[in-house]
């Protein structure tokens, strides 16, 4: 059965999260046949997703349009109305039944001028707009459920817009309406004249609550990269070979084969006890990796893979690229300014010795592997005892807006007490001026959040990081620190990740 989570929010027994072993759809989802056919009837199908319609006067129904996945255009075609059930048959050849949407759009045609009430009955979630005001929206999965909307209409044509989404189990949407001279009835064929072109739009989505990955997954670094048209993300976390993982969505995340240190450690380590902050990138037409872990004398050092794939196999350096023993060096981040220059930053892990705890930056050579000729170290933020930070500032993450270097950072002890804050520069060397006030903080929900990666989804930032979750009296719950992601925004030079504090209620798709 779906979980008590579907019921009061939205994701399902599937969950928002695919976990270890689950296995995630492939990037090739193509057309096949498929003998399931929906209960409307459809004229004009056609499997080229950005093809106009037929222009003709005789056109009745509503353009359909079928995505997979939330994202990906599979099938447009037009049905005579809006009244399906799929038990289990997929919607249309090409779109599997679980995790796709559809929009249906055209013109309403309305003889008379009173007030309708319109019904639909769906199972999941289901949006209704005429005219551009929103008359239905209960955006969120759900069993089978009725909902109602009136608008006042005159006589004439209207624009019509229906969104739906099914997450997984059965997959019911029905469009009915009424009115004073109209029984209730499925909104009928000759009332609708479909669309002739696709919608601008992004797919329909439903939203997302935190947690995305409801497991241990400490520091995640994300990656994102393009594979056939379209985004895919790929994440490491703190701990053991550094396993990766995929999704296709921020949300969505599978375990991959593939790990940074298959062996459990580097081949210049002493031991895999302290496996740290793994990132990967894209350098030089590869991929790199950066990660903490001891070196041959136990002290904690810097070092770096690469690989032609984000899964691997990976080859490890023969050394550490960062080596500072006393007292060890934490938290590599990368970072490729608009003038194609590369570098990396690191923490001085001073506060393992009660002493303060620099980031340095030093611009890297082009496979990102080592340091540029001629290259140095340079100290650009440190710890301010006296604030919120504590001993501690760490686990830099780098991007350029506009004029800016802003640095993403994590400050004081990496428990209750972590926190995200931000810094800005004109330049990659600084000198960074902190915002001050952190700009992710505890809440009802989650505690010490921080250790993220700002990522791109759909032309938004979006940060990726770890909280534990709140027990209810301010201590950590079981299950360590889990993966979030919420919503960057800027305003004033700045940015503002959620409401400052990590987000309870559901939020929009990446």
């Amino acid at each position: 059965m779906r979980s008590a989570l579907l019921l009061t929010v939205l994701l399902a027994s599937c969950s928002g999260t695919l976990g270890d072993g689950d296995e995630e759809r492939g990037v090739d989802a193509a057309p096949v046949d498929d003998a399931d056919a929906p209960v409307s009837d459809v004229a004009d199908v056609t499997v080229d997703a950005d093809a106009d319609l037929p222009d003709t006067a005789e056109a009745t129904g509503l353009r359909g349009e079928y995505f997979d996945d939330y994202d990906d255009p599979r099938v447009t075609r037009v049905d005579a109305n809006v009244d399906f059930d799929w038990p289990t048959e997929k919607p249309v050849a090409g779109v599997p039944h679980d995790w796709f949407s559809a929009r249906w759009s055209g013109e309403l045609l309305v003889d008379a001028a009173e007030t309708y009430t319109f019904e639909t009955r769906s199972d999941d979630g289901v949006r209704l707009v005429i005219d551009g005001e929103k008359v239905i929206e209960n955006w969120t999965g759900h069993f089978p459920t009725t909902n109602t909307g009136s608008i006042a209409l005159s006589a004439g044509r209207h624009r019509i817009v229906l969104e739906y989404f099914q997450l997984d189990l059965g997959a019911t949407i029905q469009l009915y309406w009424s009115s004073k001279t109209v029984a209730r009835a499925l909104v009928p064929t000759s009332a609708l004249r479909p669309a002739k072109a696709r919608s601008a739009a992004r797919a329909p989505a439903p939203p997302y609550v935190n947690p995305v990955y409801a497991k241990d997954c400490p520091d995640p670094g994300v990656l994102r990269v393009e594979e056939e048209g379209r985004a895919a993300y790929y994440m490491s976390c703190t701990g053991g070979v550094f396993r990766v993982y995929r999704s296709r969505d921020l949300v969505r995340w599978a375990a991959t084969s593939g790990a940074i240190l298959p062996a459990g450690k580097a081949p210049w380590s002493a031991n895999g006890g302290r496996n740290w902050a793994p990132e990967l990138h894209a350098v030089g037409g590869k991929y790199v990796a950066y990660f903490t872990a001891v070196n041959a004398a136990d002290k904690l050092a810097i070092g770096a893979a690469s690989a032609t794939s984000p899964v691997g196999p990976w080859t490890v350096s023969a050394a550490p690229l960062v080596d500072d023993p006393t007292p060890g060096v934490i938290d590599a981040t990368f970072f490729r300014d608009d003038d194609g220059k590369q570098y990396l930053y690191w923490k001085r892990d001073g506060n393992a010795i009660g002493k303060p705890t620099p980031i340095f930056v030093r611009e890297l050579r082009a496979d990102g592997l080592g340091f540029a000729a001629g290259s140095a170290a340079t100290q650009v933020l440190t710890n301010d005892p006296g604030s919120w930070e504590g001993g501690v500032v760490e686990a830099p993450w780098v991007v350029r807006r506009g004029g800016n270097v802003y640095m993403f950072y994590s400050g004081n002890v990496y428990d209750r007490r972590y926190r995200t804050g931000v810094a800005r520069a004109g330049s990659p060397k600084g000198p960074f001026t902190k915002l001050g006030a952190p700009i992710l903080a505890n809440n009802a929900g989650f505690l010490g959040p921080g250790h993220g990666s700002v990522v791109r989804a759909h032309d938004a930032d979006f940060f990726v990081y770890h909280a534990w979750i709140n027990d209810g009296s301010g201590s950590p719950a079981p299950g360590g620190r889990q993966v979030l992601v919420d919503a960057i925004t800027w305003a004033g030079g700045w940015p503002k990740i959620a409401d400052g504090t990590p987000s309870i209620a559901p939020q929009p798709w990446p």
